[in-house]
């Protein structure tokens, strides 16, 4: 016989016993089994060598159909679920199909949902406002404290706008020059700079206390939307008041979704 139709008669096999009432007596299996054993027996014909490598291969180690009927009757004592499980295990095993235990599956299962979460918690988007990865990006203006509280008090501005500011355009290095020329702690330009009175653009008090000053005047020329002060301290007033909001610039737009994330977490 062909290897497809042993495989079949096996799965019959399977199927009945599994379809048998889990109260059936064990002579009733035996009996079964026995008879089965008898129809493999009759199906290979005589016993010889390559019937049985055929049946060992098939099964996967089990050499003959007495064999298999011996390890179905050990399942007898186990449980329903468990018999089932076994019984699977048993014919599937040397095949080209693939059997995962239940008790596997949900192992994986689990292991599958914890990494998901695990992902997901640590993955933040930065179009999320207020998201937690931006909860300790501010931990760098704790050695300009005093500044800006002096700077906050002096021209109304939120301390955590400032530090959000500082932290975009320096990330805290009050030496950094950017390649347009922009200068200290909040990138002021020159020209921004002598407007303002700094003649130290890297001093970090005469670089913050003029930033301040500018958001200020920013805030009160687009009626304190920290939005539109944002997109004016990175683009210029012009162009916002141009186009009626944030200008359509990557640059800009950008700049400020990552400050508004700094200062509103």
């Amino acid at each position: 016989m062909d290897i497809q139709s042993l495989r079949t008669l096996l799965d019959i096999q399977a199927l009945q016993t599994l379809g048998s009432s889990e109260n059936s007596s064990s002579n009733n299996l035996t009996d079964s089994n026995s008879l089965f054993s008898d129809m493999i027996s009759e199906m290979l014909g005589d016993s010889t060598t390559s019937n049985n490598a055929k049946l060992s291969s098939l099964l996967g180690g089990v050499s003959s159909a007495s064999s298999l009927m011996n390890q179905f009757s050990s399942l007898n004592g186990l449980s329903e679920n468990m018999q089932k499980n076994a019984y699977q295990s048993l014919l599937y095993s040397g095949s080209n199909s693939v059997f995962i235990p239940s008790s596997v599956q949900a192992a994986l299962a689990n292991t599958q949902t914890s990494t998901t979460s695990t992902k997901l918690d640590s993955y933040v988007s930065d179009n999320v406002i207020g998201s937690t990865a931006y909860a300790n990006s501010l931990a760098g203006a704790n050695q300009y404290a005093s500044i800006i509280q002096k700077a906050a008090a002096t021209y109304n501005v939120p301390e955590k706008l400032i530090a959000a500011v500082i932290k975009q355009e320096s990330n805290f290095n009050a030496n950094v020059v950017s390649h347009a020329g922009a200068q200290g702690l909040m990138q002021l330009m020159p020209q921004t700079a002598q407007h303002l009175g700094v003649t130290n653009a890297f001093d970090p008090e005469q670089n913050i206390m003029a930033g301040a000053k500018y958001i200020r005047q920013m805030l009160d020329k687009f009626d304190n939307d920290p939005t539109l002060a944002l997109a004016a301290y990175n683009a210029g007033a012009s162009r916002v008041t141009k186009y009626g909001g944030v200008p359509p610039f990557k640059e800009t737009q950008n700049y400020v979704k990552k400050v508004m994330n700094y200062y509103t977490v």
